[in-house]
C-alpha cells in the first residue's frame, strides 16, 4: 500500500542528540556512585523503558530510589547540552521533500509533551505537522500504546503509514499497529549498537532523506 503519511520519532531522529543522551547518562551514573558506563556498553545495552536499560547497565535491579536518582542526575546532565543540539543533518530536507508529495507527517515522542513543544517551536519545524505528541504527565513505558493513540487522532490507515524512528522499541511499535517502518541508525553515534538491527536490514536507513525516498517509491 502506498505510504500517505510519516510519524517521525524525535529523540535521535530528527533531534540529533544520540551523543548527549550517551555523555548525560554516563554522568548520571558516576553521580549516583553506581558502576561507570563506557559508550559501548551503553549501545550494546539499550532498550525502553528506561528503568530496564538503566538495570541493565547497573547489572541488577535497582531500587526505586536508586531509578529517582538516575533519573535526576540524568535529566540534570542532559538540560546541560540541550540547548546546544542541532536537528539531525538532513532532518529539515526530510521534511520539506514529504510534504513536497502533498501527503501528511506528525510527531510522536517519548519526551514530555510541554518541553517538546517548546523544542519543536525553537527549531522551527512546528508547521510540517499534522500533530505533536509527547508524553502527558507521569506516561512512560513503550511507545505502542501512544502510537496507536495517535493515529487513531489523527484518523489514518496504519498500513499506509510509515514510522521513522531509531530504536528497537520503535520498531516494536510499529509491528504492533500494523504500521511500517525505517530505523535510522547514526553509526558510532547511535543509540543502539547495530547488531541489534541484524534482523531488520531491509529496515535500516542511513539518514532521514533515504527513508522519505523509500515512503515516496510507489507502492
Amino acid at each position: 500500500m502506498r505510504i500517505e503519511h510519516i510519524v517521525w520519532d524525535w529523540n535521535g531522529t530528527l533531534f540529533g542528540d544520540s551523543v548527549a543522551l550517551i555523555e548525560a547518562t554516563i554522568e548520571a551514573f558516576v553521580a549516583a556512585g553506581l558502576p561507570a558506563v563506557t559508550r559501548e556498553r551503553y549501545q550494546r545495552h539499550h532498550t525502553q523503558p528506561i528503568p530496564l536499560f538503566y538495570n541493565r547497565l547497573a547489572g541488577r535491579e535497582l531500587s526505586d530510589a536508586e531509578q529517582e536518582v538516575l533519573a535526576r542526575h540524568f535529566q540534570d546532565a542532559y538540560v546541560r547540552r540541550r540547548d546546544s543540539i542541532p536537528l539531525t543533518s538532513d532532518a529539515v530536507d526530510a521534511l520539506r521533500r514529504w510534504q513536497g508529495t502533498g501527503r501528511t507527517q506528525s510527531l510522536l515522542s517519548m519526551y514530555p509533551h510541554e518541553e517538546l513543544l517548546l523544542l519543536v517551536d525553537k527549531a522551527g519545524i512546528g508547521g510540517f505537522f499534522a500533530a505533536v505528541d509527547g508524553l502527558q504527565g507521569t506516561e512512560r513505558g513503550y511507545k505502542a500504546p501512544h502510537l496507536r493513540r495517535q493515529l487513531g487522532k489523527l484518523g489514518v490507515n496504519p498500513s499506509a503509514v510509515l514510522l521513522v524512528g531509531d530504536s528497537a522499541d520503535d520498531a516494536a511499535a510499529a509491528r504492533e499497529c500494523g504500521t511500517q517502518f525505517r530505523l535510522y541508525h547514526a553509526g558510532a553515534d547511535a543509540l543502539h549498537a547495530r547488531g541489534h538491527f541484524d534482523e531488520l536490514r531491509g529496515h535500516i536507513v542511513d539518514s532521514l532523506t533515504e527513508a522519505v525516498e523509500a515512503a515516496a517509491r510507489p507502492a
